[in-house]
């Protein structure tokens, strides 16, 4: 008689979900802006005392910025049924700026890089989250400068585009592109807890590291992308003129 061991069950995926409570309170905090600037215009209009309330203009550009950035947050949820991000056995799935929602296979992922950048407006920082291709999958930096080489051997394009794409900045160095990553999400609407994600990524994919990434890094790690959209948009603009 022999007795069956129980299969090893697989391991669970882990998912972070979009924070609802934030955009709904935008929305609700821009409708009631809104309703204060149309008072105002209408007391104003009527001979009453403006200067006890807010400029309208002000209330109207803050109802519009909160209501809109709500509720684009509430579409994206809605879109991918609130995940914003995942790991299971199949890959990584994010919802990455201005990609859009996409599934990255484990055949695809050389790292996950984590890392932050400072915010323009508001002094502070916003943690993001970097996927590291394969040099041979679409969209990785090995792929752009190979495509930048060629650019510059060809003897085909107009003198002013040869121009525009030998001035292309070419920073960060081959060795700096080590970790450079081909899509980042930044962590608005919703947070990643680094501990169980990286136990995740060891269940999921053990061969695929998991890098902390300083601040001062940002550029280095995603900037190579603007040339890779103004290399995109010179051989553009080429094709669709004639050369003399």
């Amino acid at each position: 008689m022999t007795t069956e061991l129980p299969a090893e069950s697989a391991p669970a995926p882990y998912v972070v979900r979009f924070r609802r409570l934030p955009p709904v309170l935008m929305v609700a905090a821009g409708a009631l802006l809104c309703g204060k600037a149309i008072r105002w215009i209408a007391g104003a209009a009527h001979g009453g005392h403006p200067e006890r309330i807010p400029p309208p203009l002000a209330l109207a550009v803050a109802s519009i910025l909160l209501t809109a950035a709500g509720a684009v947050r509430l579409a994206r949820a809605r879109r991918t049924g609130g995940i914003a991000f995942a790991v299971d056995a199949d890959g990584i799935f994010m919802v990455a700026s201005p990609d859009g929602a996409r599934r990255f296979p484990w055949d695809e992922v050389s790292a996950l890089v984590l890392f932050s950048r400072r915010t323009e407006f508001i002094q502070g920082t916003v943690r993001c989250v970097g996927l590291r291709l394969h040099p041979t999958a679409p969209g990785s930096p090995e792929r752009h400068l190979a495509e930048f080489d060629q650019a510059v051997s060809r003897h085909d394009l107009p003198l002013d585009a040869w121009d525009r794409i030998r001035r292309l900045d070419r920073r960060p160095s081959r060795e700096g592109l080590v970790l450079a990553v081909s899509v980042h999400a930044e962590t608005r609407g919703w947070r990643y807890r680094a501990t169980p994600l990286a136990r995740a990524m060891r269940a999921h994919a053990p061969g695929v590291p998991v890098v902390h990434e300083p601040t001062e890094r940002y550029h280095d790690l995603v900037g190579w992308r603007a040339d890779q959209e103004e290399l995109r948009r010179i051989l553009e603009d080429a094709e669709l003129r004639p050369w003399c």
